[in-house]
């Protein structure tokens, strides 16, 4: 198989794969802190970035445990697809490292740039995926922070394959994704995470890994509230059996910002009414 741009998107969308960008490896928009490919593969060319829609009917099922179910799945399409792009590329001698669409991440307690503790366990993904997309023009980060795309709007799962294939990349582009005024987003999120198109990490991830409207305590006094709280939670619901749903299936507990998000053209006329706008 003559290696090159054209052919490697045509075997990635044959997988079932919707939307594939290229972005050269040495030119990426990076995230904070900063994870450049080249950290991962030094002689690394090429950065192929896949992306699968979610199920919409998904996104807006009364229980998010339906939800997770179809994350997992696009993940796992995502993942052996990549692990076959990979051994395609080293088959016909270039070194190629498949970036996995979900865990294991980085997990920090302390800051990489203080080392200072961190009031709130970090987690970062070897490489921004989203960043990357943006990087191979896929499309823009929103105001919600997660990537937007023309076509299916935040609702994509997104995957990637670090290469030395000299690939032609996608040009990059100015996307204006997010609607003039909108801010469905903000005004969805249940933490106050999204203000003023500022993202705060802390309080979403602490909402969306347990699903406690309260952060965690980072001092003495807020402990009393904290535990009122997780109190309450405990009465109806049983955490010896919701952390093994967390950790075998990976529950998540929000995707408000996503629900909330009017972009994406392939939902117009199938966007549940009373949803975005």
């Amino acid at each position: 198989m003559k290696i090159s741009a054209s052919s490697m998107k045509r075997f990635i969308q044959a997988e079932g794969i919707d939307l594939v960008g290229i972005a050269d490896a040495n030119d990426l928009i990076l995230a904070d802190p900063p994870r450049p490919p080249t950290d991962l593969m030094s002689t690394a060319r090429s950065v192929i970035v896949m992306a699968v829609a979610h199920s919409l009917g998904a996104v807006y099922a009364p229980d998010i445990k339906l939800w997770t179910r179809n994350k997992m799945q696009t993940s796992r399409l995502l993942d052996q697809t990549a692990e076959k792009v990979g051994r395609l590329l080293e088959r016909e001698g270039f070194l190629s490292l498949p970036i996995s669409a979900d865990k294991p991440a980085e997990i920090h307690k302390l800051d990489p740039d203080t080392g200072e503790k961190l009031p709130h366990i970090r987690t970062v993904g070897q490489l921004s995926l989203k960043h990357a997309a943006a990087s191979a023009g896929m499309g823009q980060i929103g105001r919600s922070n997660l990537l937007l795309t023309p076509k299916f709007g935040p609702h994509q799962r997104l995957g990637a394959i670090v290469t030395e294939a000299p690939l032609e990349p996608d040009t990059r582009h100015e996307f204006d994704l997010c609607i003039p005024g909108c801010t469905l987003c903000e005004e969805a999120c249940p933490m106050g995470a999204l203000k003023n198109g500022r993202y705060i990490v802390d309080p979403c991830f602490d909402y969306w890994s347990t699903g406690l409207e309260r952060m965690r305590p980072s001092k003495p006094s807020e402990w009393p509230a904290f535990l009122r709280l997780a109190y309450q939670h405990s009465k109806c619901r049983d955490a010896f059996t919701e952390m093994g749903q967390i950790f075998i299936t990976d529950v998540d507990f929000c995707i408000d910002c996503m629900k909330a998000c009017p972009v994406g053209e392939r939902w117009k006329d199938i966007r549940p009414q009373g949803t975005g706008q």
